[in-house]
């Protein structure tokens, strides 16, 4: 906790935030024991609202936002001694999770850049009363923290430079189509799996204590330690939803990684008071890259379980990285894409801006006939592209199961003819399925097919 004469606030509430708007926005910290505190907020000012702390000095209390606002607010919490927060926006708050390429900065890692940076940074002072950002410092524990490392940051360039691209891409994009103020509170750690970001009641729920006792045996982060470290500390800050860039570091848990993602997701949910398990989930497909051996298919083997969880989870939605990969670097520098994939999801489904496709194209339905396979596809109403260059990605298999390079073309809007001259009779066919594979499949609107 911060103190400013007797008023302790956590860190996550500050100068600077973005508080979620139409809400009963959670306020609490600490104070002198058993006194009373008044707070009064500017958009209200006729109104006083009081509470007590308890014997420990912690209080709590829901403060009622209005609709979204570019004017800045502030805040005045009293208990004889006064702190004042200022410069504060309403709009819409997004937590944002996982981990490096969530974590992965704007100004990018070690020879490791984000493509096209420099301009955003440079620019970044244009969305200072449209971008809040604050970023959880990493924190292990196997007990809930009650506070975390941070503060709340207006967009600047060097702000903006430190910043989450995942995340900040997404608020940029989200702000351009809402014209809203947009917070994001990034709380990611690079190389940790899904496990270490649940409860252990949560674990409990799907895995087995054998299961739970090898997962503490594969990873130097344990399972719950992040949870109790750096979520724990912000679920009481009203949100609107959640991103989550994570998946690379579990490659391999085909049996339940979906399983585990659900429930987390749920946990998540309820943390913040959402007992409907309803609020906006989007989370980012992990992309092609070698993993160790770029003609294995381990890669998309898993992202048929982040397909699988898009069953399991309501209300979310995944952003499609088919087409941005890269073989030797696991962290790909068009994290812009990445951002605005999951802005124009969030605008369909949550914001309810329609007349556009932000959804990957899948397999809906195949026949084969006379020697070719007819796919057809989903989330491609306006049609697939690229029309008339080269269709690559695609290999088909016979009986013998050897899966040999495949021609494609598209024969209708939303359907694709696969064939190969070394497969008379055609059992098989699968598109982007290696490690490093990437195709160019996609629609219109270059939302690339999943493999």
């Amino acid at each position: 906790m911060g103190a400013s004469a007797k008023i302790e606030l956590p860190k996550v509430l500050g100068s600077n935030m973005v508080l979620q708007q139409n809400s009963m926005a959670n306020l609490w910290g600490k104070a002198t024991p058993n006194s009373k505190i008044t707070i009064t907020v500017s958009w209200n000012k006729l109104r006083k609202i009081q509470t007590s702390a308890d014997g420990e000095g912690r209080w709590s209390v829901e403060v009622d936002t209005p609709a979204a606002t570019f004017e800045p607010q502030t805040i005045t919490i009293s208990d004889g001694e006064t702190l004042k927060l200022d410069n504060i926006l309403i709009g819409d708050v997004w937590v944002c999770s996982g981990q490096s390429n969530m974590e992965m900065p704007v100004k990018g890692f070690g020879r490791q850049p984000v493509e096209n940076s420099l301009g955003y940074i440079l620019s970044a002072s244009q969305m200072e009363n449209k971008i809040r950002m604050f970023k959880v410092e990493r924190a292990r524990s196997f007990e809930d923290l009650d506070d975390c490392k941070g503060q709340w940051q207006v967009a600047a360039p060097e702000s903006v430079a430190n910043m989450s691209a995942t995340a900040y891409f997404f608020a940029y994009n989200l702000a351009m189509g809402v014209d809203i103020p947009i917070g994001i509170i990034n709380t990611s750690w690079g190389g940790t799996r899904v496990e270490s970001w649940m409860p252990q009641s949560a674990l409990e729920d799907i895995l087995s204590k054998e299961q739970i006792e090898h997962k503490k045996s594969v990873h130097s982060i344990k399972p719950t330690e992040l949870y109790c470290g750096m979520i724990a500390p912000i679920r009481n800050f009203s949100a609107k939803g959640f991103l989550w860039y994570q998946g690379c570091s579990n490659l391999g848990d085909n049996d339940h990684y979906d399983t585990m993602m659900a429930r987390m997701v749920k946990q998540w949910r309820e943390d913040w008071g959402d007992k409907e398990n309803a609020m906006p989930f989007y989370y980012v497909m992990i992309a092609p890259h070698g993993y160790g051996a770029s003609n294995d298919t381990a890669y998309p083997l898993f992202v048929e379980n982040q397909v699988r969880a898009l069953e399991k989870i309501p209300n979310s939605g995944m952003a499609a990285t088919t087409d941005i990969g890269d073989d030797p670097c696991i962290h790909p520098a068009k994290k812009f894409e990445v951002g605005q994939r999951l802005a124009a999801l969030a605008l369909q489904q949550t914001y309810g801006q329609l007349g556009f496709e932000p959804k990957a194209p899948q397999m809906a339905a195949y026949s084969i006939k006379d020697g070719k396979a007819v796919i057809t596809m989903s989330n491609c109403a306006l049609g697939l592209i690229p029309k008339h260059d080269e269709i690559v990605g695609f290999e088909i298999a016979g009986a013998d199961k050897v899966f040999r390079k495949a021609q494609a073309t598209l024969s209708a809007t939303s359907e694709v003819t696969v064939w190969s001259d070394e497969v008379k009779q055609p059992v098989a066919v699968r598109y982007s399925f290696r490690n490093f594979a990437p195709g160019n499949l996609k629609n219109v609107y270059g939302i690339p097919a999943v493999p």
